[in-house]
This record gives structure tokens, sequence and C-alpha cells, in this order.
């Protein structure tokens, strides 16, 4: 995966990380990433999503979540303030 952005650190061992898929370079995709023990990235402890395209993108397995009611209340919260700033920041009225 070729990185597009920086990665966001979520602790000493996890982070999220944007790049073009490695099969499709017109794919936008999101990886978690665990580093191993001695700081390397860790290959087997990764998910690739794609974003905008692929046999299933992120927006399919978020409403498949919240279709199942998996997604916590509180989280709903952050999702719904993170999703009307992202449209604001789009010039999308919801």
């Amino acid at each position: 995966m070729k990185l597009t952005e920086s990665k966001i650190t979520i602790d000493s061992e996890h982070s999220i990380e944007f790049g073009k898929a490695p099969w499709d370079s017109s794919v936008e995709v999101i990886r978690r990433r665990k580093d191993n023990s001695s700081g390397g990235y860790d290959p087997r402890s990764r998910s690739t999503i794609p974003i905008n395209g692929g046999f299933i993108d992120i927006a399919d397995l978020v409403n498949t979540c919240l279709d199942f009611d998996k997604v916590p209340p509180h989280n709903m919260y952050k999702i719904q303030a993170a999703l009307h700033a992202s449209a604001t920041r789009l010039g999308i009225t919801l």
C-alpha cells in the first residue's frame, strides 16, 4: 500500500493509514496498522478496506453495522457529528 496521508496514531502499537490499494492504484483504502514487538509493521495484523471502490467499501461496512444495530450509542453521536462536519466541509446539505 502506498501511503497518501500521514498515519493517525491510536496508541503505541496501533494506527490508521490512508493510501492507494496495492491491487489498483485508483482505489483509495484505509488500513488498520499494528506494529510488531520490535516496532516494525506487522503484515499479519492488519486490515485494508477500500474507501471508494472495490467489492465492498467502508460505507457498506458502516451502513451494515448500523442496519444491525452494532454501533454503540456513544459512538453514534461521534459518527453523526463527524458526518455533519464532513458534509459541511464538502458543501453538502444533509
